[in-house]
């Protein structure tokens, strides 16, 4: 998912639109390769700050300039503008740019986060599970290596995932059970088939390690949810 105008993202795009635009009733379907089909009501990513699941809740952890990362219809975004933050949203969905727009977001763009470049910032936010944009265990390396030059000294990555079952959706069964392989559909759009990364804690941290960085648990869930603060080690 690196490149911008990702056609994996159009049905998801789509349905935001469609939602946006009025049609409350909006689903996106999420096709895994072993044939298990979700239903995801599009009201999801349009939730309120009193509907944040429980490791949507970091917002009390974030501090100075904040770079929200996959920020979609700007859920996170518009809730830390009210409380005074300054905000940068990117998000490579255009759709979903142009709604955070409409919305009122003051710094909403349409960028690749592994291309993105800009001045640093104190808080990294990377909720929804988008810490999945490195796809696998060895694209944490290079998601690290790009926040490294996105962070001032002294800043924090904030990221949620959630730990997958043994027997999950990975196309190999022999390989990490988070290593996910799927499409998303909406109406009759049906986007082609694209990778995503859920993580358990324990192995992001063994992994952040290795490239330098420390992971602390601020809150977690009966379901294998978490929420992390990641900082380099200096």
């Amino acid at each position: 998912m690196k490149n911008s105008n990702n056609p994996a993202l159009e049905p998801l795009g789509q349905a935001l639109l469609a939602y946006w635009r009025g049609k409350k009733s909006a689903e996106l379907i999420h096709e895994f390769k072993n044939g298990q089909k979700r239903s995801l009501p599009v009201s999801v990513f349009f939730r309120s700050h009193e509907e944040f699941l429980t490791t949507d809740k970091a917002i009390e952890y974030c501090r100075g300039r904040i770079l929200v990362v996959g920020a979609g219809t700007g859920v996170h975004a518009l809730e830390l503008e009210k409380q005074g933050y300054e905000v940068t949203a990117i998000d490579i969905c255009p759709q979903a740019v142009q709604i955070m727009t409409e919305r009122g977001i003051k710094d909403a763009g349409q960028q690749d986060f592994f291309r993105f470049d800009s001045e640093r910032f104190d808080t990294i936010f990377m909720l929804g599970h988008n810490i999945g944009i490195c796809e696998t265990l060895k694209g944490i390396k290079g998601l690290l290596h790009r926040c490294e030059k996105l962070i001032r000294p002294g800043g924090q990555l904030l990221v949620n995932s959630v730990k997958e079952p043994e027997v999950a959706n990975s196309p190999s069964p022999k390989g990490y059970p988070g290593e996910l392989e799927f499409r998303l559909s909406y109406e009759k759009n049906v986007g082609p088939w694209m990778r995503w990364l859920h993580v358990d804690f324990s192995t992001l941290t063994s992994h952040a390690l290795k490239y330098g960085w420390s992971a602390e648990k601020l809150i977690e869930t009966e379901e294998g949810g978490f929420l992390a603060r990641m900082r380099p080690i200096l």
